[in-house]
């Protein structure tokens, strides 16, 4: 191929990809909903179409499931909107355990440091002041973020009752726009994905549901104050690879170190590492790993495009986003190198052993 050829070629595949960007980010309030319901109607399809066949109408069945599966995000969302509230409560006690903090930490900065209280007035009063005064605004951008995530639900549950009642029509639109590809491998494609994504989810629930538990007990026997509000946080968070882990701890442990004793503090750290190295090498490779097979690397890099481009909800979509483009480059022999970027690591070769020649 010709330097030129290659240029143009280049160029062609740059163009499409900032249109697709520019489609993902200016479309986001149709886009990201439409995605959701995506993904949950692929996992929704297997109840669904077990209702049909009990006798329930199709439409009847989406519904009946879509409406357990609301009841129960509802309950989730209540219990955490509650404890979020009663934490905004508080929030006058917290200020002034961290105005107690900022005085210890001053005094020992002079003490042991050695730094005259000028310096300390001049340079560090202000960063300390300035992160006191964000601390509201970070507890009510909580709310609001609950609050956006209602609306998001709301037609992230029309969309996805809507694809669930029209699934055939979908499936002939694909069929139709992709009939040239050989051995139908758009119904392989599709099937395989809704297995997926039905792993991927399920797993993914029983996951958040014993890392919630694991931490819940673990706070409440050190005496985090809020301890099961943190462990339902931080098990929900641990949904995004690798970064979610990482903030959740932190909050943890900067709450439970104005709340608590800063030796319970510790404790709740240890007890985060402890669990996230039981999930990520026990729990998480037997009940999600085995759904998903895709490298660390594909993994953290679609997290960060996600955030990118849809934020919180495009970090959760990253995962899932990236499961499905590699059924799809398996499948379609041209785009196998693609699946093979995003898989894991191929396994070595087994060497046959030689036979012993007896002399």
């Amino acid at each position: 191929m010709r330097q030129k050829d290659i240029m143009q070629f280049l160029a062609y595949r740059l163009v499409v990809i900032s249109i697709i960007v520019l489609m993902l980010t200016f479309g986001k309030s149709v886009l990201l909903p439409l995605a959701m319901a995506t993904i949950f109607a692929l996992a929704m399809a297997t109840p669904t179409r077990y209702l049909e066949k009990k006798g329930l109408s199709r439409s009847w069945a989406a519904t009946i499931c879509l409406l357990l599966a609301l009841l129960i995000l509802s309950g989730v969302f209540l219990f955490i909107s509650a404890q979020v509230i009663n934490f905004r409560n508080d929030f006058p006690q917290l200020e002034n355990k961290f105005n107690e903090l900022i005085v210890d930490a001053q005094n020992f900065i002079q003490d042991h440091l050695h730094v005259s209280p000028a310096v300390i007035q001049e340079n560090i009063d202000p960063l300390l002041k300035k992160l006191l005064n964000e601390t509201p605004n970070v507890v009510g951008s909580m709310i609001s973020f609950f609050s956006s995530s209602m609306l998001l639900g709301v037609f992230t549950f029309i969309y996805t009752l809507m694809i669930l009642i029209y699934k055939d029509n979908i499936g002939t639109f694909l069929n139709v726009s992709f009939r040239h590809l050989e051995g139908g491998a758009v119904a392989q494609i599709i099937n395989k994905t809704q297995n997926v994504i039905k792993g991927y989810l399920n797993g993914l629930l029983i996951e958040m549901l014993i890392v919630a538990s694991c931490l819940a007990l673990g706070f409440s026997i050190v005496g985090a104050k809020y301890a099961i509000l943190l462990a339902v946080i931080s098990a929900m968070m641990n949904v995004v690879p690798y970064l979610g882990f990482i903030t959740a701890a932190i909050i943890s442990v900067i709450i439970t170190f104005a709340t608590n004793s800063p030796h319970a503090a510790i404790w709740v750290g240890i007890i985060s590492i402890i669990v996230h190295l039981i999930d990520s090498n026990i729990i998480l490779p037997v009940l999600v790993g085995n759904k998903v097979s895709i490298n660390a690397l594909a993994t953290i890099v679609s997290v960060f495009i996600g955030s990118l481009i849809w934020g919180i909800p495009g970090m959760f979509l990253a995962v899932p986003t990236v499961a499905i483009f590699k059924v799809i480059f398996d499948e379609i022999p041209n785009l196998h190198h693609w699946g093979v970027l995003l898989g894991g690591r191929p396994k070595p070769p087994k060497l046959k052993k030689k036979p012993v020649v007896k002399a």
